[in-house]
């Protein structure tokens, strides 16, 4: 991760024309932070979980599913884009002011995939940051130990391995996948 900025007020449009450069940027306490491309890994276990989550939301007519490049405004100095989102169609209203700008709110479920250059703690940090701007649940997962770890709102929180299925809890009703699905070769 690198650092491209000294701390100040970002507007929408100018956190939106950083993407211009094609690189993924995210705002950290008023600091943008350049995020370094994952692998072919991230990216396979990443477009999983959007087919899974994304089809169980269409066929429930639940909200809509969000990749990696969509930005959660969380307060004037946090802007994120977790690798895989969910927002409910009744959230949508509230938080999307206007489709071509940021989401001024938090996703209903932020995924983050580690990468090998991610840091446990401080992608904690960030799912812990989600939940606290109303993320009703989160999800890490890492693909060097198959292991996922599951955040709530309510401050619970386990860790699930390879043998266990991943669930989509209140929030995507009725949705599931095995570890050992995502993870297989």
């Amino acid at each position: 991760m690198k650092t491209l900025s000294e701390n100040k007020i970002w507007t929408d449009d100018q956190l939106l024309a950083l993407a211009s450069d094609g690189r993924k940027h995210e705002l950290w306490f008023g600091k943008v932070v350049t995020m370094p491309p994952g692998g072919a890994e991230h990216g396979d276990i990443i477009v999983r979980l959007i087919m899974a989550v994304g089809a169980h939301v269409s066929s429930h007519k639940l909200g809509k599913v969000y990749e990696g490049q969509t930005g959660f405004r969380l307060s004037l100095d946090l802007c994120f884009e977790p690798d895989v989102s969910f927002v409910s169609k009744e959230r949508l209203k509230t938080i999307l002011p206007v489709k071509e700008k940021l989401f001024h709110g938090a996703p209903d479920l932020a995924v983050e995939v580690l990468s090998p250059s991610d840091s446990i703690t401080r992608t904690e940090e960030k799912l812990g940051l989600f939940l606290m701007h109303g993320t009703r649940l989160a999800w890490m997962i890492d693909p060097k130990s198959k292991t996922a770890r599951v955040y709530r709102s309510d401050g619970e929180s386990e860790l699930l391995r390879r043998d266990r299925v991943l669930t989509g809890n209140s929030v995507l009703p009725g949705f599931r996948i095995s570890l050992s699905r995502l993870f297989e070769d």
